[in-house]
């Protein structure tokens, strides 16, 4: 994408935002070999595990040829599983003893003095427990658990891995507060998006990312960068208020969703919004979920002379922080909170019908750049 010019940000009155069917017993017969009932799911093969007790069992796994496998200590549980039109395997350590390590490992270590970077769980496709050791780990606390295991013998199976353990993912959705630190501007995130190759990025007020100081943008709850402007428009040559933020953060889950008043909303498309239809609008700082499309394509002129043409008015109410705030409908994206009538102090409240608030249509955006809601 290429980074489009921007004009500098105009003073303005009008606020601004952002988850063995059941198996009939084998029918006597004089063959000596009688052909097994044919296997069952994974649930009817659970409740066979359950029965024969886990003293006696260790775990079910699915081996290289994709069978469902049930660890058995003995052959006579292994005929029963066999008979059932199972595939058994007999082991040497059973359920019941792979957990009395593992619970051993809790007591001794996780809810005493837990070591980072480490984790322990039953493995039966090994018949083990598995204790995984990561970057990170201390050489006394290394010390510390293999003297511990070594007492287990090979029921306890150690694994060095690479890296350390982290969060998988910041949630990242339409609605959150963003924040530029050099600003620092607030403001709140629209819609999640993304191109053809799966690339992710967000979108957001233009003027909300409109100085050049401003173009590294975090998650304002615990300041988790997401990254940093590629495209924006800034009340510029074709009226036009919105920016296009690249994310750069792979621990950023960015998901095709909004939130709003402690709800979740999924998006899944994006298109220009009907005159008179029902809307909702979401903002870091407030959210009015009933409101309707006033005019869906208004010019409007700020105090300062600037004229803005092609805006979705509603009658929603909506604070300064908003900006950039998403408006949908069901689960198509319409809009990005641009500015309102409400003032700072007033409250924002959906029984409000004097408030209007305008928006740069979503749709329009995507279109230009090639990108598309989730």
């Amino acid at each position: 994408m290429r980074r489009l010019p921007t004009t500098p940000r105009t003073s303005m009155t009008v606020a601004i935002f952002s988850l063995f069917a059941v198996l009939a017993a084998p029918t006597a017969h004089a063959a000596p070999s009688p052909d097994p009932a044919p296997t069952a799911g994974p649930a009817r093969v659970r409740a066979l595990v359950a029965s024969i007790g886990a003293d006696r069992t260790g775990g079910t796994f699915y081996d290289g040829d994709g069978r469902l496998v049930v660890a058995v200590t003995d052959e006579a549980a292994a005929r029963t599983v066999r008979a059932q039109g199972g595939t058994a395997e007999v082991v040497e350590h059973s359920t019941d003893e792979l957990n009395s390590v593992r619970t051993a490992l809790d007591r001794r270590i996780a809810d005493t003095d837990p070591i980072p970077n480490t984790a322990w769980g039953v493995d039966p496709s090994t018949n083990q427990v598995t204790v995984s050791v990561f970057d990170g780990v201390s050489a006394a606390d290394r010390k510390r658990l293999t003297d511990l295991v070594a007492d287990y013998g090979d029921k306890v199976r150690v694994e060095e891995l690479p890296g350390g353990i982290k969060e998988t993912a910041y949630e990242s959705l339409g609605g959150i507060g963003i924040v530029a630190p050099y600003g620092p501007t607030y403001c709140t995130l629209g819609f999640n998006v993304r191109d053809s190759s799966g690339k992710r990025y967000f979108v957001t007020a233009g003027h909300c990312a409109s100085s050049d100081e401003e173009e590294f943008w975090h998650r304002e709850a615990g300041g988790i960068y997401f990254g940093e402007r590629t495209e924006w428009w800034d009340f510029g040559e074709v009226e036009k208020d919105y920016a296009v933020i690249e994310y750069v953060n792979d621990d950023v889950a960015a998901y095709g969703a909004v939130r709003a008043a402690g709800a979740t909303y999924e998006i899944t498309d994006s298109r220009y919004p009907d005159d008179g239809e029902s809307v909702k609008r979401a903002g870091a700082v407030s959210s009015d979920l009933v409101g309707q499309v006033i005019n869906p394509s208004v010019t409007f002129t700020f105090p300062s002379g600037k004229v803005m043409k092609n805006m979705i008015e509603t009658s929603h109410c909506a604070k300064p922080g908003d900006s950039g705030g998403p408006l949908w409908a069901g689960t198509d994206a319409l809009g990005i909170a641009s500015a309102t009538n409400t003032p700072k102090d007033a409250s924002c409240n959906s029984a409000q019908s004097q408030y209007r608030t305008f928006f740069q249509p979503v749709h329009w955006v995507l279109a230009r750049y090639g990108l598309s809601a989730f």
